[in-house]
């Protein structure tokens, strides 16, 4: 039993961090016209690994192991259709080699960017295709329909395995808006911070994908402002890993032990936000914005030393740039929660209320439940939290709203 869980947790693990490579550099050597057969194939190998690894023993190199059988089964798809140009002699002396896979990925990462779609598509194309994302998670991170984000993935294959066929011919140097890539590397990251499939945990691997994906990127454009802003941001937010989370609930800000934090990589964010100033043009963006207001918590000795007036005034000039973005909105009241009028603030989140959706009620009453605890309303406070309950499913949001009420009926009532 233990064998079977521990192979499908590092199955999962290897799909995540390996699928993506795995098509693109199968792709590179055998045609991109042969897209389908090869995401197929890749599929089948990790199937072959569940079934394979569940009662027997797991190879000493199981991303090699997986590359193999991928490689394999698509020989045997193309031999099958007859495909008379392939030696299979050949293709099987070939062992996955890192660098040629890293620049693989990166290359289809920023090819498929260059597609005449709508950025929608592209973004689910590449969660799709080189992230190795499901439907579930590209619906829940995108906030999308699941049957719909099904259909528009099937609808569209031949549309991207016939954009994919002129790969060979592309030139990364001939790419002038890198907005579509940085703008997936940001949805990873985001669905790893907080797993868009409601799962128990930080999926620590997803945001280092994320990250690596970015480095990767940042090797070709070192002095883009939006893509240090993001490299930034995500370091800043990794670094509170370790203290944003105990016993499956999450820590709050102001509860946070700073000492467990990593000051490694917040070194490395203000690298990056410096390069990013640096870098800027006259029109400041979103991913800027939101790195400064990651770099004030994480250089804050405490809660209650941040300087919330800068903070809440960038969640402001943010709210300029996303003027439909509730949880900016919310974020920013927070924020100035701890230096104006809680009342005022109370009032303004009840202004829109109507204008929330179940996506968000979970972070809206929670958020309105802070601030009645702020005014000492704890009766409300308490019936607000758990009007939250309603809206999640996430262990972790369930455990963390229990734990805030109990802690207020033990207090105060």
């Amino acid at each position: 039993m233990q064998n079977s869980l521990d192979s499908n947790k590092l199955t999962d693990h290897l799909f995540r961090h390996n699928s993506g490579k795995m098509v693109s550099i199968l792709a590179k050597r055998f045609g991109y016209e042969y897209f389908e057969d090869i995401t197929d194939s890749v599929q089948d190998a990790f199937e072959s690994a569940i079934r394979t690894w569940k009662f027997g023993s797991i190879p000493t190199n199981p991303s090699g192991w997986l590359f193999k059988v991928a490689q394999n089964n698509l020989l045997n798809k193309l031999k099958r259709k007859k495909i008379s140009n392939l030696h299979y002699e050949y293709y099987t002396s070939f062992e996955l080699q890192e660098n040629e896979a890293e620049e693989s990925a990166l290359k289809l990462l920023i090819h498929c960017s260059s597609m005449q779609v709508s950025n929608k598509k592209k973004i689910i194309f590449l969660l799709y295709f080189l992230c190795g994302f499901s439907y579930n998670e590209i619906a829940a991170a995108l906030f999308l329909n699941l049957e719909g984000v099904k259909k528009m993935i099937l609808r569209n294959k031949e549309t991207f395995k016939r954009h994919a066929e002129r790969f060979d011919n592309f030139d990364m140097n001939m790419i002038k808006n890198y907005d579509i890539p940085i703008q997936v590397i940001y949805l990873l990251f985001n669905a790893g911070y907080k797993s868009s499939k409601n799962l128990h945990n930080i999926q620590l691997q997803l945001c280092f994908e994320a990250i690596r994906l970015a480095k990767l990127l940042h090797s070709y454009i070192p002095s883009n402002a939006k893509l240090n802003s993001l490299l930034a941001l995500m370091f800043f937010n990794v670094s509170r890993f370790p203290a944003r989370v105990s016993k499956e609930s999450w820590v709050t800000l102001e509860k946070q032990n700073r000492k467990k934090w990593n000051f490694t990589f917040i070194f490395e964010g203000f690298y990056y936000l410096n390069v990013a100033k640096d870098n800027l043009a006259e029109e400041i963006e979103t991913y800027y914005l939101e790195a400064l207001i990651s770099s004030i918590h994480c250089s804050s000795l405490s809660y209650q030393s941040t300087d919330w007036k800068s903070i809440s005034f960038l969640y402001r000039q943010l709210e300029i740039l996303k003027p439909d973005s509730l949880t900016v909105k919310l974020n920013r009241l927070i924020a100035e929660s701890n230096v104006k009028n809680v009342n005022l603030i109370l009032s303004e989140l009840d202004s829109f209320e109507q204008s929330i959706d179940d996506k968000l009620a979970y972070y809206f009453y929670t958020t309105k439940a802070h601030l009645c605890l702020k005014l000492q309303n704890h009766k409300l406070a308490i019936d607000t939290y758990q009007k939250a309950l309603q809206f999640t499913h996430n262990k972790f949001d369930i455990n963390f709203v229990k734990q805030k009420v109990e802690d207020i009926k033990g207090k105060y009532l």
